[in-house]
């Protein structure tokens, strides 16, 4: 050897460490120097080289070899070959005997051999050398192998081969026009559908002429997007219409990606077409019924959304996101459940995964998390929608806002149980525990008492009261607690209005020198309801808190019905407690009598409990009919909306609104239970107008807007509609509100202002001359010289979906022409916004009158009669104001008389007041009788959820008024507004 063994890695430790016991030869000292030289050249080659020695053909490799025989190696090492390669033996053998026989190099390409290597049989190819090695005599002692194994390369031309035989066949029978292009982008083969298809031969469509079967408007586009995914070897997707071989042409979709050889150079693409143009007109069918649908969606009040037949949610109106406050698409798929409150998610998946399951109808009350945060609950029902065969095809569902009605459901709830519970309870002690008990636990605060009022107002005391805790501190006694609460405190109980505080530090109605006492009683947010008798404070409830807390009006109105109640079991109680006493003391004297009173307090506790029954009929049954208005109407407008051809849609409608008119029948039956834009031009002085909607303008904007007013001195008068130009200037700011999200600064500026010659000739229909000038202007994200341009165009809008109509600024211009003005935008992307309103000056002599700013709603038809709208309830006034727009005439709203009476001062042409009869504070009978007492003449038309009877009974009514019963058709409104206002 050359080089020690030790120095011939791995097969030179394998010759070093190998027992030659049992090799002919013995050890490699004492080789033959032929043997030894051999070895040594192999060892140094890179080469795949085996060497077969002696009559054996003992096996010597080196490492470059070893991977060739797999697992035989290191076995094969030193052995006779015949051990080791017996599965080719007989192809081996006599291979290797030829060449020892002839003396003579044997040599090939892509030999193949079958081998196992890895525990099985493969054919596998070789390039070979295999050449004589002599020894010191001459003859052939051993033959040296130079192999290099090809399988890969043989094997992958072959499957090559096959391929492209099988996908020719392939793409020729293929039911889609296939093609290939070479690098440079010539198509290079098109199979035999698209000549069949385009009538085009082989000459003519090869190489870029398959671009002439395109049609002429869609050639140069089709060719730009190829040649440019050419350029860049990327797969690439285009629709045109291909014209066939009758002449017509039929839109198509062309799609292709790259091919790319072993080394990664790229060979062109491969693609095909298909014909698309049935397909492509179901879409844009499919693209208007969806169009079609949301528009509907969108009109309505309650949340809509649809699911695949699996369940994942796809779709969602308007409402939806309005009411979460969640950006568009964030609830698709099984998001949705997140927003449901924590404590209803698993029953609320349940009964999901369930109906999926069964196909049955949806319906599920849950808590669904607000945009503001709080949960609401809703009313959730789907319906699954099927095809011919009965599979389910889609689900379209609703989530309805119940909230208000469910909480007034447990409130009813919870006042009925109270009331069954205290006529269980004749002992005074008792009722007040048992109150402050129910009411404590139910309001979760840590405590809650009665206590009655001396006559000196001083003296507070308390029999018994509830806490939630040992550790909360009780104020059972008799205390001049009161004096020290602060005499503002005391001034409002004295009123008799009930005492609200959410943090004690922070109310100025209890200043600091009166924390200590209530410090000292462990209270820093409470409710205190006083009760008043012959004007004097006699009683109160109360409930306090450790932490400042937020009342809601619920619970605050629950204390006060509370407190009535109590009172009267009370007085009910000390009463029967009193005549116990007498009872006992005159028994014998008296015994009949006695016997009639037991019998007269039976039937005053029937009697009061089933005034507490109707009492909660009553008022469930108005409610109803509240709530039954609003889906009257909506239903009602739904259906003077739908489309003539939309059979089913309207059928749903009728079959809801059949529903709502059976409800409406039920809710009679428990009550007869329970026996209960024309502008108006006007010389105006923009300053003071501007000056007056200050106030309105801070509460529109967010905090972190700053609103500056910049008034002109000097100014002119104009003539103009003074509440559409404060709806103008509304509208303008709530736009600059959303263009700065961040906040800024929004500025309103009036000043007199002259437009000339030169200015009026760059638009038309300006006319030169003096007017004054109101801008709106804004820090915030400005407008590009495109958005600019459309900006007046009616429905263009950069919003969101659902965040705008695209009318605001339309309106606007509107506005300003009608009113003989000129309007322009001035803005720049970045650098805010300023929409500048001319209004032509009022000249010679004229009485401004002074306008109070108030965002009145919009004119929908300047020929109609106004009608104000009085009705507590907002979700039934909301429907009524559309109802009686959609009947055409003009409308005005109030929630309460004092706001309706504030809205009759101000204007003189309401022709028909509308209104409720039962509302907080003052009814609308009296509110009728304050307001013809200035307008004598003022039509009045009043609705009511009782029935006339009751009314008439409870003195609510005088005899002979109109009145309109809720919940009415659009057809009863329309015939008693009109009856009104056409009496003379």
């Amino acid at each position: 050897m050359v080089l020690p063994l030790e120095e011939r890695g791995a097969i030179g430790a394998l010759i070093g460490s190998r027992n030659w016991s049992d090799f002919p030869l013995g050890p490699p000292a004492a080789w033959p120097p032929a043997l030894r030289t051999a070895v040594d050249l192999l060892l140094s080659s890179h080469a795949q080289i085996v060497l077969f020695w002696g009559p054996d053909y003992h096996a010597f490799y080196n490492e470059a070899y070893a991977p060739t025989i797999g697992t035989k190696h290191p076995r094969a090492f030193g052995r006779p070959a015949r051990e080791n390669w017996s599965e080719l033996w007989d192809d081996l053998g006599p291979l290797l005997a030829g060449v020892v026989r002839t003396g003579e190099t044997v040599s090939a390409k892509d030999r193949p051999f079958q081998i196992e290597r890895h525990g099985f049989r493969e054919e596998v190819y070789f390039d070979i050398s295999y050449s004589p090695v002599h020894g010191e005599g001459g003859d052939v002692a051993g033959v040296l192998c130079i192999v290099s194994e090809t399988t890969g390369r043989v094997v992958g031309e072959r499957r090559l081969a096959e391929s492209e035989s099988r996908f020719r066949n392939m793409a020729d029978h293929a039911p889609v026009m296939l093609w290939v292009t070479d690098p440079e982008g010539r198509c290079t083969y098109l199979n035999r559908s698209w000549y069949e298809t385009t009538g085009q031969t082989p000459e003519a469509a090869e190489g870029f002429g398959w671009l002439d079967a395109t049609h002429p408007d869609d050639a140069e586009e089709a060719g730009r997007v190829f040649r440019r995914a050419n350029a860049a070897h990327e797969a690439f997707r285009l629709e045109y219409r291909l014209r066939h071989r009758d002449g017509r042409y039929r839109w198509a979709i062309d799609a292709a990606s790259p091919r790319f050889d072993e080394t990664g150079a790229f060979l062109g693409f491969v693609g095909s077409v298909i014909d698309i143009d049935e397909r492509r007109a179901g879409e844009d069918r499919l693209r208007a019924s969806e169009a079609g649908f949301q528009a509907i969606a969108n009109t309505i009040d309650q949340m809509v959304w649809t699911t695949l037949p699996d369940g994942f949610h796809d779709y969602y109106n308007d409402r939806w996101y309005e009411f979460t406050g969640m950006p568009h698409g964030s609830t698709d798929g099984e998001a949705w459940n997140g927003m449901f409150h924590p404590d209803d998610q698993e029953r609320a998946w349940g009964v999901w995964r369930r109906c999926l399951a069964t196909g049955e109808p949806y319906h599920i009350e849950y808590r669904l998390r607000h945009r503001s945060g709080e949960y609401r609950w809703v009313l959730g029902r789907a319906q699954a929608m099927r095809d011919a065969a009965g599979r389910i095809i889609r689900w379209f569902g609703t989530c309805t806002d119940i909230h208000d009605f469910k909480l007034e459901e447990e409130r009813r709830a919870f006042l009925l149980e109270l009331s069954d519970t205290l006529l269980g309870h004749p002992d005074p002690t008792s009722v007040e525990s048992t109150t402050t008990r129910l009411l404590g636990q139910r309001l979760r605060v840590a405590r809650c008492g009665y206590g009655d009022v001396d006559a000196s107002g001083e003296i507070v005391r308390v029999a018994r009261d509830w806490t939630r805790s040992p550790e909360v501190t009780s104020l059972a006694g008799e205390n001049r607690i009161l004096r020290k609460f602060g005499p503002t405190a005391i001034e409002e109980l004295r009123a008799g209005r009930t005492l609200t505080v959410e943090d004690v530090r922070r109310d100025p109605r209890i200043g600091e020198r009166f924390l200590e006492t209530w410090d000292g009683i462990g209270c820093q947010a409470l409710i205190v309801v006083p009760m008043l008798r012959d004007g004097s404070l006699r009683s109160i409830l109360y409930l306090h808190e450790p932490s400042p807390r937020r009342w809601t009006p619920d619970e605050i109105r629950l204390c006060a019905e509370v407190a009535a109640r109590t009172r009267e079991a009370l007085e009910r109680a000390r009463a029967e407690a009193a005549l116990i006493e007498l009872n006992a003391s005159l028994e014998e004297r008296v015994r009949e009598r006695t016997a009639e009173l037991e019998r007269t307090s039976e039937v005053l506790r029937q009697a009061q409990k089933m005034e507490a029954v109707g009492q909660l009929t009553g008022g469930i049954a108005h409610d109803f009919n509240n709530m039954l208005s609003v889906i009257i109407g909506s239903l009602d407008l739904l259906g003077r909306r739908l489309p003539d051809g939309e059979a089913r849609l309207r059928r749903y409608a009728e079959n809801a609104m059949e529903g709502a008119r059976r409800a409406a029948t039920l809710t009679h039956r428990l009550l007869a239970f329970s026996r209960q834009q024309p502008l108006n031009p006007q010389a105006v002085d923009l300053n003071k107008l501007v000056s007056g909607m200050s106030e309105l303008m801070r509460r529109t904007l967010s905090g972190n807007i700053r609103l500056e007013t910049v008034l002109g001195g000097g100014l002119w008068s104009c003539s103009v509609d003074a509440n559409q130009l404060e709806n103008v200037i509304v509208n303008l700011a709530v736009n600059a509100r959303d263009a700065m999200p961040d906040g800024g600064r929004l500025t309103i500026e009036t000043q007199n202002a002259h437009l000339d010659d030169r200015y009026a000739a760059a638009d038309i229909g300006i006319v030169p001359g003096q007017y004054v000038l109101v801008a709106v202007t804004d820090t915030g994200t400005g407008m590009s010289p495109e958005v600019m341009a459309k900006a007046f165009d009616p429905f263009f809008t950069t919003k969101e979906i659902g965040k705008g109509t695209g009318l605001g600024l339309s309106q606007v211009y509107g506005f300003v022409k009608q009113s003989e003005g000129h309007v322009k935008i001035y803005s720049e992307p970045g650098r805010g916004t300023s929409v500048k309103i001319y209004l032509p000056r009022l000249v010679g002599e004229h009485d401004v009158t002074d306008q109070i700013a108030a965002a009145l709603p919009e004119l929908t038809d300047p020929s109609a009669e106004l009608i104000l709208v009085v009705e507590d309830d907002e979700s039934v006034r909301r429907v009524t104001i559309e109802a009686v727009q959609e009947l055409g005439y003009r409308t005005l709203e109030a929630e309460g008389a004092a706001e309706a009476l504030r809205l009759l001062a101000q204007r003189a042409d309401i022709d028909l007041l509308f209104t409720d009869v039962v509302m907080p504070d003052i009814d609308g009978r009296m509110l009728a009788e304050e307001a013809r007492r200035a307008r004598p003449d003022l039509r009045v038309v009043f609705t009511t959820g009782y029935t006339r009877n009751a009314i008439v009974h409870h003195g609510v009514l005088d005899a002979g008024v109109r009145l309109l019963t809720k919940p009415f058709s659009l057809e009863d409104l329309a015939m008693k507004l009109r009856d009104a206002l056409d009496d003379t």
